[in-house]
């Protein structure tokens, strides 16, 4: 090559060269933009094995649509004091998981920000696709808070073993289920024998365990307030008759537990036999191999009710809404509608979606479907801000029912009494 061309080819590189490093500074940075996406703050007490769960589901959303999410799992209780604070000081997450009966007070605090119908609409959530105790339960004061993912409830936990020992099974080897509370009465006396017990409501310290005592007291069509929620029920005939048999069924049949046991450990050691408890307790008796049956809670009262504590997708309140992150959050709420039969599979709690119910995986499941036969009898705490104060006053009354320290009717007129001058 002459000098001549060498001097042409070098120049030719130089301007390609030139004129590539100014095409690719031209070329906008809409590319890198759009694939840039938010880090979303969310914040849920789900620190059991659907805490698990929920993980694996939001590296899922993570890897489809790019968007972060930047999960906080603390203890309900703690998570509602922290919410309570950190809200008002623009400290809060982006989106939170409680549940239904924290609703009110946060709404009422100006702790959540309102859902309004016609753009909560526009991103695909209608109430005909809901069933109505979820969907309701996210409205406060006409206005709505929160969109429902699942319905955590009480079932009835059989188990097989222990009835079969106690002569409780049918010819065709299943046990027997009670349907009235004379029923349950008999078969847990039967089955009670030596450091074996017959039946009990709750998990841990069954005597304290306030949403087992809700639970009769709504089938007996009492409450913790009165219709217009301006003063507390519990003082009523139909709330003292349950009270009455909190307290006979360990002090009088004496077919439960003692208030220091932990029932889920006696039912998997095969030292209780019929127990209502929350749906949640379902997949890790799986995982412990312990031999069970689900049913429906048996009416023990006047109707059959069931009680349940739906969680929730909230917007804690912010001075400034960042728009991407608000529409972050948004899409992990439809994501995870869109998913929530797999959520259901795993984790056991049904949806309060109605699709995911026609879902032959999940129908096919027997405890499942014994959930989902219960829908028509779902009920949640009342709508009052006060709701939560008061049955935190509840606790201690009922253990004390339960243990037999303080008669039924003395304990229900002091517990109504405080709970009748909580401030407004």
């Amino acid at each position: 090559m002459s000098a001549a061309s060498r001097r042409l080819t070098r120049r030719r590189f130089v301007q390609g060269t030139a004129a590539l490093a100014t095409a690719t500074l031209a070329v906008p940075p809409r590319r890198a933009s759009a694939q840039a996406k938010p880090t979303t703050t969310y914040w849920n007490g789900l620190t059991g094995a659907d805490g698990k769960i929920m993980d694996e589901l939001i590296d899922r959303f993570t890897k489809e649509t790019g968007i972060r999410m930047e999960q906080q799992r603390i203890p309900w209780a703690d998570l509602y004091a922290k919410l309570q604070v950190a809200a008002p000081a623009d400290e809060g997450p982006d989106l939170a998981l409680i549940h239904t009966v924290e609703i009110p007070h946060f709404a009422s605090d100006g702790i959540l920000d309102v859902m309004a119908d016609a753009p909560t609409g526009a991103k695909g959530f209608r109430a005909e696709d809901y069933l109505p105790s979820t969907w309701q339960g996210g409205v406060y004061q006409g206005k709505r808070y929160a969109i429902p993912l699942d319905v955590p409830q009480h079932l009835l936990y059989v188990n097989v073993k222990v009835l079969r020992d106690a002569g409780l099974v049918g010819a065709d080897g299943k046990p027997r289920v009670p349907a009235t509370r004379a029923d349950l009465l008999a078969m847990a006396k039967q089955i009670t024998k030596g450091d074996t017990f017959g039946f009990a409501i709750g998990t841990a310290n069954p005597g304290r365990y306030t949403w087992g005592f809700h639970n009769l007291l709504w089938q007996n069509g009492a409450n913790v307030y009165a219709a217009d929620l301006k003063r507390s029920g519990l003082a009523e005939p139909a709330a003292l008759e349950v009270a009455e048999f909190w307290a006979a069924i360990v002090n009088q049949h004496k077919i439960t537990p003692p208030a220091n046991a932990n029932c889920r450990d006696a039912f998997i050691a095969g030292k209780l036999g019929l127990w209502i408890a929350g749906s949640w307790n379902f997949t890790g008796l799986r995982d412990a191999k312990v031999d069970f049956a689900a049913a429906p809670v048996p009416r023990l009262f006047k109707q059959p009710v069931v009680w349940t504590i739906p969680h929730q997708y909230t917007l804690p309140k912010r001075k400034s809404v960042d728009t991407a992150k608000r529409d972050a959050a948004w899409a992990h709420v439809r994501w995870m509608s869109d998913h929530v039969a797999e959520w259901t599979l795993k984790a056991g709690q049904v949806s309060a979606l109605r699709k995911p119910h026609a879902d032959a995986r999940i129908t096919g499941d027997p405890v499942l479907r014994t959930l989902l036969s219960q829908a028509t009898q779902w009920q949640s705490g009342q709508p009052t801000p006060k709701w939560v104060a008061a049955e935190n006053l509840t606790r201690p009354v009922i253990e004390s029912v339960y243990i037999g320290q303080k008669p039924a009717a003395a304990a229900m007129g002091d517990l109504a009494r405080q709970i009748n001058a909580l401030p407004d």
